[in-house]
Formats: structure tokens, C-alpha cells, sequence
């Protein structure tokens, strides 16, 4: 890495924040975050649940987690802005003896990886979880450790820890275009100057492949997907109450101010063609989900038979962006020289924030992000990669079955 120009990150969501903190944190020289909005995490970063679930498919993502939880735990401590991380497990419910089964081998995983995992009794489940249903359920795991964060409230815990190292945090400065001089980066421009940049790191999450075209290099192999969930009033729910997944109808439920927080992934999905949409969307224009949150509400009820009848106080409308197999798409970009890119969250980009922002620093600095990442190449998918109607079909049926036991 030279040490004259500054990194510049282009995307002040929880991804590009997280990266500011590590690069700083590691002494990276000059940093600066470029964010389009008027303040920092105003995007997809708010609007999503925040569950930081341990057991994963993939051995990356399981330390991935396993690092987000051993940072976040410490992080208020240690910076001074707490993140506000909650660990009051998780739950997965069973409604039938098949699924049951297909959670034998979810807690072998969990074993492992290390992760404390095991079945529990409905004496438990209810008390874990009292206005739960358990006649309804088959059986249940329990997986201690588990938690979730206020997306919005651990994005701004970055931002303050990076500033107080040095990083500065330009908002309203939208990127226009990249200079490149013998197919290397030389700096960022923006609609009121240019910033000389020796590494770029573009962390603007469904907008990543957009600009990338604007910079003269390829797009990514990724589907943009509208995901939605909403926050019920208040209703006397602990916050100690765990984050519950009922996979068999792809929702989940956390507590949030004293009420629920639900969403689900739907079998049908709703797909967003950034082509279509003007220059200057943002996720605040997205219709509130009304319909889509009914059919949430609906498919609890059995299990949670409050939940329909109380008010909903927040509606939460939102995207997220993925790719064909559901991993995410890392790394730098192959035309460009210092040029990297992190996209695709696939609805866990919260708890592979902190992961994702070393390994982005650990890229930058030293040339490799200190672990294998092939599984997250963005030539992973070969020349299907280039197939627009393949990567939207892959990735449209891996997110309507997010909550498929893989």
C-alpha cells in the first residue's frame, strides 16, 4: 500500500463503515468515507433486523459470526460507543417430525464449530418464550450465544470509533465517476471535487453494480430483492425473549422497544431492476409493505396468537442484494487496480459486518484478506456470471428458500 493518497470508501452503510473502523484501527494512513445521504447508514443498513445467528453453512461465515460477536461484545468498552448488542440466544421451532430431523444435523454442525446447540424441552421453549404456542410445535433447538443489534445503532458505533481515529465522514457527497490511469485508481470524483485515492473500496451495497458500470468495469453477478418486516407497539415482551426462527414458513421474530420485530422471506419474491429505477432512488421511496407483513402476521399466528391483533407500529421497507448461491461478493475488482468491492449481503450483512470490514482493511493494506474467501470470488460463477437471466433466477429461488435447512 503507498502512503500518499487516501483510501477512500465509497458508502457510508454498516459495510463501509466497519472497513473505515479496521482500516484505521490498523493504522492505514488517510481514510475518508463518501456517503450519497445526508447522514451515514440511511440506506439498507436501518431497515434490517440485525439477528447474528452462529450456525452457518460455511465454515468463513462461521468465523465470520464468531468474530462479529467477539468484537461487539467488547466494542463499547473498548471504543466507547456501544454497539448495542443483545445475546439472548435463539430458538428454532419445528413443526413437523421432518424438520425435527433435518435439526440433528443443524446441531452437529453447531458442535463442530463450537457453538453450544441443543435440543430443549416445551417446559422450556415456554418459558424461553411466553406468549409462544408450543401445542403447535413439534419440538425445538436452542442455540445459546445467539443475538441481534440495532443495525442502525452498531453502524454509527463504527462510524464514531473511526472518527475518533482519524477517519473523516464526507455524507452528501456522491460519487460521480473514478479516475484511472494506467488501469489503476488515481482518485474519486464527486460532484464537488476530486479526491486523489490510491485504493477504493466500493461498499454501497445494491448500488455497487451500478457503479461499477459508471466506472468502466464489470457489474455483478447479484439480484436486488425487496425485504421488508415491521415492529408491533409495545406489549410487555422481555428483551431477554430469544430471536425465534420459524424456518417450515421462512419467518422470524425478535423483541424490539418492548414489542415484536417479524418479517419473512417470501416464496415469491418481489425483484428490483435498478435499470428501472431513477438516478437518485433510495429505499425511502419503496412503498410501505403493508400486504407483505399481513402475510407475516398470518403465518405467526398459529404459534404467536397475539401477535395479528397488535398495532404495527413501524412498517420497514428496504432491499438487499444477492447473488446466485447466496455468498457474498468480495474482493478486488480484476480491471482495475485498487479497486475492491463488497456486495451481495443476502440478508446477513449485519452479522458479517465486522468480518467483512478486517478482511476489506487486511486486503487494502496487505495484499490478501489474511484467509481464504474463494467462496465469495467475484468470478466464482464463471461466464453464468454474465447471464443475467441465470443469475436472477439463482438468486431469486435462493432467497424464497432462505429457511431451507442446507
Amino acid at each position: 500500500m503507498s502512503s500518499g493518497a487516501e483510501t477512500v470508501i465509497v458508502g457510508g452503510g454498516i459495510w463501509g463503515l466497519s472497513t473505515a473502523f479496521h482500516l484505521a484501527e490498523r493504522g492505514a494512513g488517510p481514510v475518508r468515507v463518501l456517503e450519497r445521504n445526508s447522514e451515514v447508514a440511511a440506506e439498507t443498513t436501518p431497515r434490517a433486523a440485525g439477528l447474528v445467528g452462529q450456525v452457518r453453512s460455511s465454515a468463513a461465515m462461521c468465523r465470520a459470526v464468531r468474530y462479529a460477536l467477539d468484537l461487539l461484545s467488547g466494542f463499547g468498552e473498548r471504543s466507547g460507543h456501544d454497539p448495542g448488542l443483545r445475546r439472548p440466544g435463539s430458538l428454532l421451532v419445528a413443526l413437523t417430525p421432518e424438520r425435527m430431523a433435518a435439526y440433528e444435523g443443524l446441531l452437529e454442525r453447531a458442535g463442530a464449530s463450537g457453538v453450544e446447540a441443543a435440543f430443549v424441552s416445551r417446559g422450556e421453549m415456554e418459558r424461553l418464550c411466553p406468549g409462544l404456542d408450543i401445542a403447535r410445535l413439534e419440538g425445538g433447538c436452542y442455540i445459546t450465544g445467539d443475538g441481534y443489534v440495532d443495525p442502525g445503532r452498531c453502524a454509527r458505533a463504527y462510524a464514531a470509533a473511526a472518527g475518533d481515529l482519524g477517519v473523516r465522514i464526507d455524507c452528501s457527497a456522491e460519487v460521480t465517476g473514478l479516475d484511472v490511469e494506467g488501469g489503476a485508481v488515481r482518485g474519486v470524483r464527486t460532484a464537488g471535487e476530486t479526491v486523489p485515492a490510491d485504493r477504493v473500496v466500493l461498499t454501497a451495497g445494491p448500488w455497487s453494480s451500478r457503479l461499477l458500470r459508471r466506472f468502466g468495469a464489470d457489474e455483478l453477478p447479484l439480484q436486488t430483492i425487496r425485504h421488508q418486516r415491521a415492529r408491533t407497539a409495545a406489549a410487555g415482551i422481555s428483551a431477554g425473549h430469544p430471536v425465534v426462527r420459524v424456518t417450515e414458513v421462512s419467518c422470524y421474530v425478535r423483541p424490539e422497544r418492548g414489542g415484536y420485530l417479524y418479517g419473512f422471506f417470501e416464496p415469491e419474491p418481489h425483484l428490483v431492476d435498478f435499470d428501472d429505477l431513477p438516478e437518485g432512488f433510495s429505499t425511502s421511496d419503496l412503498d410501505e409493505p403493508r400486504g407483505t407483513i399481513a402475510e407475516a402476521a398470518d403465518r405467526l399466528a398459529p404459534l404467536f396468537p397475539s401477535l395479528p391483533g397488535l398495532e404495527v407500529a413501524e412498517y420497514s421497507q428496504g432491499v438487499t442484494a444477492f447473488a446466485p448461491d447466496g455468498g457474498y461478493l468480495l474482493g478486488p475488482v480484476p480491471a482495475v487496480e485498487g479497486l475492491y468491492v463488497a456486495s451481495a449481503c443476502a440478508a446477513l450483512g449485519i452479522a458479517g459486518s465486522a468480518a467483512v470490514g478486517r478482511w476489506l482493511a487486511a486486503w487494502v493494506i496487505d495484499g490478501d484478506p489474511g484467509e481464504d474467501l474463494a467462496e465469495f470470488g467475484l468470478g466464482r460463477f464463471g461466464e453464468r456470471g454474465r447471464d443475467p437471466e441465470w443469475v436472477r433466477r439463482e438468486s431469486r429461488d435462493f432467497y424464497a428458500t432462505y429457511y431451507n435447512v442446507r
